[in-house]
């Protein structure tokens, strides 16, 4: 039921993370970005309709994030969450990728799949590379989390 991200889903994933970003559960991604890293999702699809997605974004030989990770509402409790973050770790080890991080609101989600909630100062990576130019950066909400997966 997994696939990777082609042409005919960018509108269905694009309005996905759009609807939750709407609702600032989520930061927003243009199509462009979309496009961009096209390659790095991975779907949810069922009857030609996207119900879920995410995808993995490298920062360094050792470090990850889980990215876009977005559920439709009419399939939450699903576990289609559960199998995209099992399936972007299962991508990490395969990388020799250590340790995976996410920036969310949804907490008790990503505590159940073994994540621990951080300090977002303790990801450099990230905060240089992309928070510092998000328009929330002095005001962030999300919750950053580990997994060690090694």
């Amino acid at each position: 039921m997994l696939q990777k991200l082609t042409t005919e889903y960018f509108n269905q994933v694009h309005d996905l993370i759009k609807h939750y970003s709407d609702k600032q559960l989520m930061l927003p991604i243009s199509l462009d970005e979309l496009y961009h890293r096209a390659q790095a999702y991975r779907l949810v699809v069922q009857d030609e309709q996207v119900l879920a997605c995410a995808h993995l974004d490298i920062f360094t030989p050792e470090l990850a994030e889980i990215k876009s990770l977005a559920v439709s509402e009419l399939e939450q409790g699903s576990g289609y969450g559960r199998q995209l973050v099992e399936d972007c770790e299962r991508q990490a080890r395969e990388l020799g990728i250590k340790k995976l991080f996410v920036l969310t609101f949804q907490q008790g989600f990503f505590e159940k799949l073994g994540y621990q909630v951080v300090d977002r100062d303790t990801l450099p990576e990230k905060v240089y590379k992309e928070c510092v130019k998000c328009s929330f950066y002095e005001d962030c909400q999300e919750i950053a989390m580990v997994k060690n997966i090694a």
